[in-house]
């Protein structure tokens, strides 16, 4: 997923480069939220090649739509700047789509572990709900900086439960995995924003906070809440 990397693009090269005047934002929430909603589905995943044929199909979808989306609004630069961040996500998505890699069958053996985990994570998930509906409401200025400490603050706390439940290969899998969705940008840009930080404290909803769900105004967040149910 290259949301995060052609926002930022888009936030450091400059909004008022986009080419085409019937291009808008919210293009890029229907992108992310192809992959959000794989990523997030609260069903049992158990290491299968067809569940993963399954999940590489909502992967295509999105790098597809985000192709598209920087194909019609993007400048050559932006372009450029585009699939230069992105690159490692592409290597990751074709080493894990891709049969009999490392990077696949050693998903395939944690996999239970890790859907367990997650399902059993749903604080973090509802954390990152109540900020992405955030993210939708900030300044332009500060978008980047929510979106870092979100991203962080999910992170933080799925790891935390990962590492708990399934020990370190599973954490160092789930970190390839991410990577795959936000290429290594995060680690770029996001290192400033540690999700403990008095800065991201005062940018973020306080943990547990209930998101809105189908009332937030991003369509991100909307099409989000519409397929996954917010559990207490």
């Amino acid at each position: 997923m290259k949301y995060l990397v052609i926002f930022a693009v888009l936030a450091i090269c400059g909004f008022g480069k986009i080419q085409a005047q019937s291009c808008h934002l919210r293009e890029l929430d229907l992108c992310a939220a192809t992959l959000l909603v794989f990523t997030n589905n609260p069903s049992e995943n158990t290491g299968t090649d067809e569940e993963i044929e399954r999940q590489c199909g909502f992967i295509r979808e999105a790098e597809e739509c985000h192709k598209n989306y920087t194909a019609k609004c993007a400048t050559e630069s932006q372009r450029e700047l585009v699939d230069f961040l992105g690159t490692s996500g592409k290597k990751i998505s074709d080493e894990f789509c891709t049969k009999g890699t490392k990077l696949r069958e050693d998903y395939k053996r944690h996999a239970r572990c890790m859907s367990q985990s997650r399902k059993d994570a749903k604080k973090c998930t509802r954390d990152l709900k109540a900020a992405l509906e955030v993210i939708s409401s900030v300044e332009w200025d500060k978008r980047i900086s929510t979106s870092c400490c979100s991203f962080n603050r999910f992170d933080d706390c799925l790891t935390d439960h990962l590492r708990k439940a399934c020990g370190e290969e599973a954490v160092k899998i789930s970190d390839q995995l991410i990577r795959l969705a936000a290429s290594r940008l995060p680690e770029i840009i996001c290192k400033a924003y540690s999700a403990k930080s008095k800065k991201c404290k005062d940018l973020l909803p306080a943990p547990g906070t209930a998101p809105q769900g189908g009332k937030a105004n991003s369509l991100l967040n909307r099409v989000f809440a519409t397929y996954v149910n917010n559990q207490d």
